[in-house]
Parts: C-alpha cells; structure tokens; sequence
C-alpha cells in the first residue's frame, strides 16, 4: 500500500534533481559556463562575466581566504596567498569580450594539493556568485 504514496514523491524528487544541482553547488546556472578539472589538479571555470570584473571578486574573495596579506599582479591578473597551509595561486584570463576563464592551483611542502585548491575555487565561484547577483 505504501508504494503507490512514495512513487508519486520519487517522481518529484528524480525530475527536480537535475534542476536544482547548480543551487545545491550554490552556483548560479548562468553564471558558470563549465568547469573542470586539469591533470596537475587545477580547478578552471569559464565565468559569464567580463574579465575584469572576475578579476576583482576574485581579489576580494582570496584575500578573506587567505590567511596573510596577498600578492597581486595586476597586470598579469594573477595573485597568490597562503590558505589553510597551502599557496594558492588563483588567474583570471579573457575568454572572450563578455566571458573570462578563472584557473585556481594550490601546493603543499611542493606538491599539488587538489583540496586546497577546490575549496578556494569553490569559495571563488560562490562569492562571484553572490557579489554579481547571480
């Protein structure tokens, strides 16, 4: 007798997964155009917003990462910090006239660390994110 009550439920919840994945990632579906993830553990997005404007929520977010003060090259738009232990270094590219490529690396005693660099590059997007309204 239970099944015909759950199935109704499950048809619910298996249609609006798919859905609902970008808000469960706290990503906005329009926002972030694709992500991966490169061989050396680098975690890139193609971000739907002009490169400089990425390139200054990137800044303010790294540097309430970080746990010191942050260099920054502004010209390259490159900047790196010290999160959790690790360097951090974060890049932000033109893709094209409207879009811009963010790229986050982070190393540990010299070697890749994947962790550290997806939890700085999760908390990049979600400022972005948060700070364009998306």
């Amino acid at each position: 007798m239970r099944t015909p009550v759950r199935l109704p439920f499950l048809l619910v919840i298996a249609l609006c997964a798919p859905a609902c994945f970008p808000a469960l990632l706290g990503v906005g579906a329009g926002l972030v155009l694709s992500r991966e993830i490169l061989a050396n553990k680098t975690y890139v997005a193609q971000i739907d917003l002009d490169a400089a404007v990425t390139w200054a929520y990137c800044k303010s977010s790294l540097t309430h990462q970080a746990s010191y003060p942050i260099n920054v090259d502004n010209d390259l738009r490159t900047a790196t910090g010290v999160v959790g232990g690790s360097d951090v270094t974060i890049t932000v590219e033109t893709y094209d006239d409207d879009n811009s490529r963010l790229a986050v690396y982070a190393t540990k005693y010299g070697a890749p660390d994947g962790e550290a660099a997806k939890t700085v590059f999760d908390g990049l997007l979600a400022y972005i994110n948060e700070a364009s309204g998306g």
